[in-house]
């Protein structure tokens, strides 16, 4: 006896797909984070020159939620001093301040201490 499977050749349809293809929502691109020039002299020789955007970023325990601070250069002010092995940038501005510690160890000079205060409006 003889076992014999015959394949009936099947028809095939295919349906047009109807779905479209979502496009992805963008997301509100951030504005660009102002940059300033903050210089510190002593006389005629400059100790620190830094050329950077401040964007500082604080856990607000209140609305618990981060809160995040573009620092406008234009409406800053700057102090410090310069000294032989240490120096320092101080940025005060509407909201708060940043000071930066500068140290020379030769042949390298490194950021030693970041400091800031911020203070954010209720609302």
């Amino acid at each position: 006896m003889t076992n014999t499977t015959t394949i009936r050749p099947g028809t095939q349809t295919t349906i047009p797909s109807t779905t479209t293809t979502a496009r992805p929502t963008l997301a509100p691109q951030p504005s660009p984070i102002p940059t300033g020039t903050y210089t510190i002299s002593n006389g005629n020789r400059t100790c620190i020159k830094a050329v950077m955007g401040l964007q500082l970023m604080a856990q607000n325990t209140q609305k618990k939620r981060m809160e995040y601070m573009a620092v406008n250069p234009n409406e800053t002010q700057i102090s410090g001093s310069c000294g032989m092995v240490q120096s320092e940038l101080n940025i005060t501005f509407s909201g708060g301040f940043i000071s930066f510690t500068f140290v020379k160890q030769a042949p390298t000079y490194y950021v030693s201490k970041i400091e800031t205060g911020l203070q954010f409006s209720e609302g």
